[in-house]
């Protein structure tokens, strides 16, 4: 009866935490892992995981949903005509690069000084957001800038367990794009963030011993599926209504995210 009850719990967060994962993706561009991360260190401990590899278990899953949960955002944006494909091919090609390596540099480095660095990274960048609206349609960094902003973008996603969004929507928008074509593109880079994160994780993983059954490397099968499901649903809702609402307003909810995203970097949840 208790087991039942323990795994009724446990499924009702993966499903509670892809929907509202899948919602911010669609509607901001982001991949979840912000929201993801944080709630699978809660529900591992729960479940009485080894603390040794808990966190990287958390990361690893969350960088696989956000693999399909992108898809799905991506989509819903490109059926929109949201994504301007000039930009993101050069810094979609470097974020596959840093991905690889932030996952890698994952299991040495102490992530805290990073957190706490991005987290006044991502105020600066609210404050800014929210204080200079101007947007230049002329693209203003060339593809190298875009190509090492990429490399850096994938790595620090790659480690913190993200979909890049918190800093490619910025990037996109400093460099000529609208807010709408902005998240729609960060979106897509997503994509290349996920896999190739997730992939590295699941190497990493192989040789770590005392896992749980039903994992892949660092990934936790049942979360990766039940999270992945709920999220692919709901990202089209929030890409619809990243659509139906202006850019000043969709530029403020952002910022408020960022905001958030900045008190959860420097608090150190995870």
């Amino acid at each position: 009866m208790l087991e039942s009850f323990q795994m009724l719990i446990e499924l009702m967060a993966y499903l509670l935490v892809g929907s509202l994962a899948g919602i911010l993706a669609g509607m901001f561009g982001v991949g979840g892992g912000i929201i993801i991360v944080p709630v699978l260190v809660f529900v591992f401990t729960f479940l009485g995981f080894d603390g040794s590899y808990l966190v990287h278990l958390a990361i690893g899953t969350s960088l696989a949903t956000i693999f399909f949960t992108g898809i799905s955002s991506a989509r819903s944006h490109y059926l929109k005509e949201s994504i301007n494909k000039k930009v993101l091919i050069p810094v979609a090609t470097g974020i596959s690069f840093g991905a690889i390596f932030g996952a890698l540099i994952a299991n040495e480095l102490n992530g805290e000084m990073l957190r706490r660095i991005i987290g006044v990274f991502a105020f600066l960048i609210a404050v800014q957001m929210l204080f200079n609206n101007s947007v230049n349609l002329k693209a203003k960094t060339s593809r190298i800038v875009s190509l090492i902003a990429g490399i850096g973008i994938g790595g620090a996603s790659s480690v913190l367990g993200i979909g890049g969004g918190s800093f490619t929507v910025p990037f996109f928008k400093y460099n000529g794009l609208n807010m709408k074509t902005s998240v729609g593109t960060a979106a897509a880079c997503g994509i290349p963030i996920a896999f190739f994160g997730s992939l590295s994780f699941v190497v990493l993983g192989l040789n770590q011993e005392n896992l749980p059954s039903l994992t892949m490397g660092y990934i936790y099968i049942p979360a990766m599926i039940a999270i992945s499901l709920a999220s692919v649903f709901t990202a089209s809702i929030g890409a619809g209504m990243a659509h139906a609402i202006s850019d000043k307003i969709l530029t403020i909810l952002f910022s408020a995210l960022m905001i958030l995203i900045s008190t959860y970097m420097l608090i150190g949840t995870i």
